[in-house]
């Protein structure tokens, strides 16, 4: 098992690439804090864990309320007495998903969601990891950040906001390497969680033939691609990898 002992909090949880992180570290003998605003997709995380239910906290909460975030890793410390991983997963678009006008519609609850919420909590588990001289912070950013978004779905805010991940990524990385504590990323193209089914439904059929053929694998991935990615970032395979961004967009970028 590649994460024996680990203690992880991971945001948004409660479904999609999150969800399947949670499910795949528990698999991988780590104890996981599943956190998400939606309670009930926490429940039915904790019905699907089934008899490894004891190496799951659910924690109803907001990840973008720093307030929340210090509650969460103060209960995460209490009950387990470490914190060796964070996932930041918790993110989305907000307001219109035009990327032809310039508007302010859900910048800031937009920034806030996918790249506040992200500083604050990495500064919250900062200090534990830095007393135990480890850590593993993985940051699911987008490849909308890294480049543009392949289906045309995601806005300019979100897109900004993925690419502060990125940087954001590189440079929590400098400041905490001395400390035993690495900082990657991982940047999607479009995954098949519910939301991406949607997204990819929606498109013109025109639309949806020339991002597969754009596309070198020729599909679209599936949340459990990721979590094997969060699971190498996150485990001693990856220790001399800090600073990084992986992309998982079947090599989109190539095209």
């Amino acid at each position: 098992m590649k994460l024996k002992n680990r203690v992880g909090i991971v945001t948004g949880a409660g479904g999609g690439i999150g969800r399947a992180i949670a499910q795949a570290f528990i698999e991988e003998g780590a104890r996981v804090a599943a956190l998400d605003i939606n309670l009930d997709s926490l429940l039915s995380l904790e019905q699907e864990v089934g008899a490894r239910s004891s190496q799951l906290m659910i924690c109803a909460s907001d990840a973008t309320a720093l307030e929340s975030i210090r509650d969460t890793v103060d209960l995460v410390m209490s009950k387990w007495g470490q914190i060796d991983i964070l996932v930041n997963n918790v993110g989305g678009g907000i307001g219109t998903h035009s990327d032809s006008t310039l508007v302010d519609e859900g910048w800031d609850a937009t920034v806030a969601l996918n790249l506040t919420g992200c500083f604050c909590f990495i500064q919250a588990v900062a200090d534990p990891m830095r007393r135990q001289k480890y850590g593993r912070v993985v940051n699911i950013s987008s490849s909308g950040g890294r480049y543009r978004s392949n289906t045309g779905a995601a806005n300019i805010a979100y897109a900004a906001a993925k690419g502060g991940v990125l940087q954001l990524t590189r440079t929590v990385a400098h400041a905490l390497g001395r400390d035993g504590i690495t900082v990657n990323a991982i940047a999607p193209g479009l995954v098949m969680t519910q939301a991406g089914r949607k997204e990819y439904e929606m498109l013109a059929p025109a639309l949806r033939e020339r991002v597969l053929r754009e596309t070198p694998l020729g599909y679209f991935c599936e949340p459990s691609e990721i979590a094997s990615i969060a699971v190498f970032l996150a485990s001693s395979d990856a220790s001399y990898v800090t600073g990084a961004t992986i992309l998982a967009n079947g090599g989109w970028c190539t095209s």
